[in-house]
């Protein structure tokens, strides 16, 4: 996927509508991608990569021509974080100071190569709180210390979070493989 042009972005920095639906368009699978990955709901994937889109447009004047696509998927993912804190029911997801049992070394766990859409479908059985620290450590990349900070939780907690969601993968693995 190409980068928008600098003229396009001048035009959308200097508010021109078809400019900025223009931006919405080549933005938006890239927004509904990293959406899908967090949430169920087809309403709340929009509310969310509109409200991305707010802020890229808010904050166009900021974007220092590294890679866009880059650019735009830590807003969205900001976005999501921000949108969990608001959450009412945000700590109550989040109260696991459990201890790890066994700390098993990470070992590749996919065998099998599977498409994006059957991952998110995978993905999407795991708890809230679970698929949300699953995804920010193992898809987008975050220390445990880091999503930590991002969520108000402990480190403990997040690595308690990404057992708990490679444990249930490898079971839906399991139970799809014996189905097949």
């Amino acid at each position: 996927m190409q980068d928008p042009s600098a003229e396009l972005l001048k035009k959308v920095q200097s508010n021109d509508r078809r400019a900025q639906l223009e931006l919405y368009q080549l933005c938006y699978p890239v927004l509904i991608g990293v959406a899908r990955r967090f949430r169920k709901n087809e309403e709340e994937h929009k509310t969310l990569v509109n409200n991305a889109f707010m802020k890229i447009i808010q904050n166009i004047d900021k974007y220092q021509y590294i890679r866009f696509f880059s650019w735009i998927k830590r807003i969205i993912t900001n976005e999501i974080i921000d949108d969990f804190r608001r959450s009412k029911n945000y700590h109550a997801f989040y109260q696991h100071d459990a201890t790890i049992e066994g700390h098993d070394s990470v070992h590749p766990e996919a065998e099998y190569e599977l498409n994006q859409a059957h991952l998110n479908v995978m993905l999407l059985q795991l708890s809230e709180p679970t698929r949300v620290v699953f995804n920010l450590f193992v898809v987008d990349g975050y220390s445990h210390r880091e999503i930590g900070e991002l969520l108000g939780i402990s480190e403990q907690t997040s690595k308690w979070h990404t057992k708990v969601a490679r444990k249930k993968l490898k079971e839906l693995l399991k139970i799809e493989n014996h189905v097949i």
